[in-house]
């Protein structure tokens, strides 16, 4: 009797202590600096939002312009149960990024060969980027989870007769929720289709579950379309930049080679920009190769693979062209791809010759290995966020009655806010009047400065100016230099990305 092929499944069974030290090492540089920096305000909203009426929170799913509002209604009994708190809303995004880790190394498994998932899931675990919004309160490690579900989903699809209706079912719940957990997640539809037809012949015994499948999909991305179209139709102002294609190319590579923490990977060292580059060209080359391998040895595999990569940025530039929309983060859910790419390339075909001995894979996985841990300390070392924990401390120890704060810009109040109600006020104390600062951009005078803040400035009170991002409300400066010139300055402190100033009027 001949011995029992090894298959791929086997072979990884082989290895769970190895596979469960990779998901540990990935959880321990996620959770390491969990709370290290402050919430920033966009993980506020989502603590507010997500404890609104259910009512108010149920009509976001067909509010024009509103995003996630699934992850919202996710995030309402995660709160309740896990206690609001910066670990625990930041605790849930972690817990996505593990499970995505294993789901990438099941998909690369399956399509590159078990030496090259191994390679794709440590670059997914030590990835800056990946432990970046691992620790944010946000979608940005749900929505990838979501879409790589469905792309598995597609790849059993087309490799199973017997269980392809199951599979059609996890394809179309995982899209489904993924729409209403990021508003740019249809996007993703163009992928699948591109998956499904560069596995032709086979997909045409699926046309019918295809087209099913399509259908099923339509009716919940209906309330999205009803305001998505027209806005697009007409063009709208959307709050954000409109990057070149080439530039969007640039960034994604950045952030998925070395992070983004202080836009430079060797932080421990002086790094000129073509340090930066190198690391990017390293990166995008190892990449590159593993697609041209798998063009020759797996051509439906690459073509899968190279529009997985490609045609999401595509879409996103087109809609920008109307209604600029890119931030690398709506984007990340295509990262993974770079990684498996690389692992193909790293370790070839394992059923030809073309395939590296582990010794040389391992030689090229240590630069790569080394940017992103260079690249995870520049996070850590410096951070992002502006810390208004450390902030609100400052001016709660020193609360008086009656203090008055103003805030540029006016959102800082919401975090601002969160952090107070954690902090109890000590005994004579209460909570500041909040006042929200002018906004000048549109071409405010001094004179409009001067009649807009001085309702807010009576004798014999303190007066606090916290400025967070102030030039998207007042890029001229014009709220402190008119406190600065009329009233006292006691104490200015500098936060990381925050300025508090403390004035006290005093009766004439």
């Amino acid at each position: 009797m001949s011995p029992r092929p090894r298959t791929q499944a086997a072979t990884a069974a082989r290895h769970p202590i190895a596979f469960a030290g990779l998901l540990l090492i990935a959880f321990a540089l996620r959770a390491v600096n969990l709370t290290g920096e402050s919430l920033w305000r966009d993980e506020v909203d989502i603590v507010n939002f997500a404890l609104q009426p259910i009512r108010s929170l149920l009509a976001g799913f067909t509010e024009k312009g509103f995003n996630g509002p699934l992850y919202l209604l996710l995030m309402r009994p995660w709160l309740s149960l896990a206690g609001v708190n910066d670990f625990a809303l930041r605790y849930f995004s972690l817990l996505c990024s593990i499970v995505l880790i294993a789901l990438v190394w099941v998909l690369a498994r399956r399509w590159v060969g078990p030496r090259a998932a191994w390679v794709t899931a440590w670059l997914l675990a030590v990835s800056p980027v990946h432990i970046w919004y691992a620790g944010e309160g946000k979608m940005y490690t749900l929505q990838p989870l979501l879409l790589v579900l469905a792309i598995y989903a597609l790849a059993r699809i087309l490799t199973s007769n017997s269980k392809a209706a199951r599979w059609w079912w996890v394809f179309v719940v995982a899209t489904s929720c993924a729409f209403y957990v990021h508003v740019l997640s249809p996007v993703f539809l163009v992928v699948a289709a591109a998956v499904f037809v560069s596995q032709w012949p086979v997909a045409r015994a699926h046309l019918k579950g295809a087209f099913i499948a399509l259908a099923c999909l339509t009716v919940p991305y209906v309330p999205l379309l009803i305001w998505q179209f027209p806005a697009l139709s007409r063009g709208i102002e959307t709050g954000h930049t409109f990057y070149p294609l080439g530039t969007m190319a640039q960034v994604l590579l950045a952030d998925w080679s070395y992070g983004f923490g202080i836009n430079a990977p060797l932080y421990f060292i002086t790094q000129p920009a073509w340090v930066r580059w190198v690391c990017i060209g390293l990166f995008a080359g190892l990449a590159g190769v593993g697609l041209i391998r798998l063009l020759a040895q797996r051509p439906q595999i690459a073509m899968g693979l190279w529009a997985w990569l490609i045609l999401p940025a595509l879409a996103v530039y087109a809609v920008s062209t109307r209604a600029p929309v890119f931030e690398p983060r709506y984007l990340l859910w295509c990262a993974p791809v770079l990684f498996i790419l690389i692992g193909a390339g790293i370790t070839g075909n394992e059923k030809t010759k073309l395939s590296l001995p582990t010794h040389l894979s391992l030689i090229l996985i240590a630069p790569l290995t080394l940017i992103s841990l260079l690249g995870l300390a520049a996070q850590w070392a410096r951070p992002i966020r502006p810390d208004m924990r450390a902030a609100t401390s400052f001016v709660s120890s020193r609360l008086e009655t009656n203090d008055i704060v103003t805030f540029q810009i006016p959102h800082g109040r919401y975090t601002f806010g969160y952090y107070l109600a954690s902090r109890p006020l000590q005994p004579g104390q209460n909570a500041p009047q909040v006042v929200e600062g002018p906004y000048t951009n549109y071409g405010m005078s001094e004179v409009d400065v001067e009649q807009a803040v001085m309702p807010y400035v009576p004798p014999d009170r303190n007066l606090w100016l916290i400025e967070l991002e102030p030039a998207m409300w007042d890029a001229r400066g014009m709220v402190r230099r008119w406190y600065d010139d009329h009233i006292p300055l006691i104490e200015r402190r500098e936060f990381n990305g925050i300025t508090v100033s403390l004035y006290r009027h005093h009766a004439p």
